[in-house]
């Protein structure tokens, strides 16, 4: 049957024959306390004075070296007596009594004989008692720290063993010896809870062996949180917790793959993103950010493709070379993005030529202006199939060309004196009425004559124009 331990400091229950003994223990006690006073009082009174009987005395020669050696022996015992009952004294205020057995109760068993011997007057013997129980009580006390720390070791062993009851009575024994001693204290207190840690390890310890990591790492962590100094629940957390933490590395790394072939580009980005939570120097990790950069890079690189093809059958050519520039930004080696910018390029300048006489055509109607559109027609021959705004543009540049070569019939009439001129064309000379064709366009026609203000008139032709007439002539007198 173990026994009933107590925390330190509480009175500790007694059995009928433990009771009986500690009685007859403090009656020993007792009785050597009183015979103690009675040497102290009465002792040298009765050893100094003759039984009141005796009528002769002894002679000095005979009696003297008697009762020296009587006095020097109570004395010695008296002493002996005295530093006992001190030093128990003592140790008794320091609670020896509570963990020095069996050398306490052999201390006390002496120190009793001692007491029998001094009543007897037996004081050599008395005196050896007492010493012998003093010294007892001195070694009990002088063995007070290996006591305290083999009641440590063998505590510390015990519930490193599981062995629950032992290792509360040990640490109960230290705390005896030194109350409040940190190790035992803590000790104690996960003694009290090795019960529960060690059902929450059976519990993970099951749930690991089915494959329930969640469950087996709620369990070490109940079984860590109750005993964090408990080695086996910490080496089964952090081996659960690595478990779980590498089959969750898994997982996220075999949907972030999947997600990239599949195309799924942010899918695969929000499960890199947990992988390398986890382990975020995992060379899977760093491959597989890679190959996810790559992919959106390609990505980007079809999605501004396509964008720019759309722009292209638009014949958008500004747009789409802003779209080619933008790839080339993403990887200057892509060589549709080269290809398509140069073209974009070329059919940008192209347009813009067409749109300066287009948007202007009186531009047209001048000798070197017109040149230079017969010149980009030649050029620009015909629009390749599928750019219909740019075929547009050249047979609307081509009719605008053809009406500013095709000459219109002009009627100039005067009075005959006067004489006639246009700029860029010639004199004209004096008439009445004159027939002339002239390109579309607008011209200068001036009328002079001696004693005559000059006559200044703009003549506007107009491609396709029919019965133009002017009438130039000098009218005002100097």
């Amino acid at each position: 049957m173990k026994p009933e331990l107590h925390p330190p400091g509480s009175p500790r229950p007694q059995s009928d024959t433990d009771t009986q003994n500690f009685r007859w223990l403090w009656l020993s006690l007792a009785a050597v306390l009183l015979l103690g006073l009675l040497v102290i009082f009465a002792l040298p009174g009765l050893v100094s004075q003759p039984p009141s009987g005796l009528a002769t005395p002894v002679p000095d020669s005979m009696t003297a070296p008697a009762t020296v050696d009587t006095r020097a022996a109570s004395a010695a015992a008296n002493q002996a007596m005295q530093a006992y009952l001190k030093l128990r004294a003592k140790l008794e205020l320091e609670n020896v009594s509570g963990w020095g057995e069996p050398h306490w109760s052999q201390a006390a068993t002496t120190a009793a004989s001692g007491a029998r011997l001094l009543a007897q007057r037996q004081f050599v013997d008395a005196a050896a008692n007492y010493t012998l129980a003093l010294q007892t009580l001195e070694q009990l006390y002088g063995g007070r720290d290996a006591r305290l720390a083999a009641a440590l070791a063998a505590a510390e062993e015990a519930l490193a063993s599981n062995a629950i009851d032992s290792a509360t009575e040990q640490f109960n024994r230290v705390l005896l010896i030194e109350p409040g001693h940190p190790a035992a204290t803590l000790g104690l207190d996960r003694a009290s809870v090795r019960a529960e840690v060690l059902q929450a390890m059976h519990t993970g310890e099951q749930a690991e062996r089915s494959e329930a990591l969640p469950a087996a790492l709620a369990a070490y962590q109940q079984a860590v949180s109750l005993d964090g100094e408990y080695e086996a629940a910490v080496d089964a957390f952090r081996r659960v917790s690595e478990r779980q933490d590498e089959a969750a590395f898994r997982h996220a790394m075999t949907r972030a793959l999947t997600a990239l072939d599949a195309g799924q580009l942010n899918a695969a980005a929000t499960a890199l993103t947990e992988a390398a939570q986890l382990q975020p120097d995992a060379v899977a990790v760093v491959d597989a950010r890679q190959h996810l950069t790559l992919a959106r890079q390609q990505a980007r690189l079809n999605r501004l493709r396509r964008d720019a093809t759309v722009q292209v059958t638009a014949e958008n050519w500004q747009a789409a070379a802003d779209l080619y520039a933008q790839a080339l930004s993403v990887d200057g080696n892509a060589a549709f993005a080269k290809l398509g910018l140069a073209r974009a390029n070329e059919r940008v300048k192209l347009h813009q030529q067409f749109d300066h006489y287009l948007d202007k055509p009186d531009r047209i109607f001048s000798p070197d202006p017109l040149a230079n559109a017969q010149q980009l027609l030649s050029a620009a021959s015909a629009a390749p199939a599928g750019e219909p705004v740019l075929a547009s543009k050249i047979a609307a540049l081509q009719k605008l060309v053809s009406q500013a070569s095709t000459p219109v019939a002009v009627r100039l009439r005067s009075d005959g004196a006067t004489e006639v001129a246009i700029y860029h064309v010639g004199k004209l000379g004096r008439f009445a009425d004159h027939q002339l064709e002239l390109l579309p366009g607008s011209y200068t026609v001036v009328g002079s004559r001696n004693g005559y203000r000059d006559v200044r008139k703009v003549l506007s032709i107009a491609p396709g124009s029919t019965a133009i007439s002017l009438l130039i002539r000098c009218e005002d007198q100097i």
